[in-house]
């Protein structure tokens, strides 16, 4: 996190940088997932944890890249889950019910405490849940707003979550929040169905 800060800092004076071209897609699950970052993202390759199937995405710039900053400036996280852990599909209500509930608040806090959540709000859609909620426990990468979109949805049968805050000191609105946690959303597919190229297209 202290090098996305950095980054942004470094854009904003328009430092004399040698730039690199950040890659915009990471492979998770072995290679059976591909996240693919939206227009202005690139993968933060010293962040993100393959390993773990654990990525985080942020704005190209902040990584090196030769390029402003987008409109929207956030930083998001993606985990993929074991083989067989995807649940979302056909339980879509179920899993918006949790997400309301005590128990619900305590899995999106930051700390495990329910009283740091509030203004939890939902959506579901086929084969997806997505939340809204502000979160006052301290999160574990610095700088970054309270207010917190995450969407739950199935990849290979896997559980995929993706997590998105803006600056704290350029906070996101509701709709900003939503439309760019969508477009990272949209970029996670099964391997075979997207093209995971090193090139950059941004």
């Amino acid at each position: 996190m202290i090098r996305f800060i950095a980054g942004i800092a470094g854009v904003l004076v328009m430092s004399a940088c040698t730039t690199v071209s950040p890659q915009k897609s990471i492979a998770l699950a072995g290679g059976d997932v591909v996240a693919r970052a939206p227009a202005g993202f690139c993968v933060d390759d010293h962040a993100s944890r393959p390993s773990a199937d654990f990525a985080v995405i942020a704005p190209c710039a902040t990584l090196g890249a030769d390029q402003a900053l987008p409109s929207a400036v956030a930083l998001a996280t993606i985990q993929v889950g074991a083989d067989g852990s995807g649940t979302v599909t056909g339980s879509e209500t179920d899993m918006r019910n949790f997400l309301q509930s005590e128990a619900g608040a305590i899995l999106l806090s930051n700390a495990g405490d329910s009283s740091t959540v509030s203004d939890v709000s939902t959506q579901i859609s086929d084969g997806r849940v997505t939340v809204a909620f502000n979160d006052t426990a301290p999160h574990s990468m610095g700088g970054l707003q309270d207010k917190e979109w995450r969407t739950f949805t199935d990849v290979n049968g896997r559980l995929v979550t993706v997590a998105l805050r803006g600056l704290s000191a350029a906070p996101l609105d509701d709709s900003t929040g939503i439309w760019l946690l969508n477009a990272m959303a949209v970029g996670i597919a099964p391997a075979v169905l997207i093209q995971a190229t090193q090139t950059s297209d941004i």
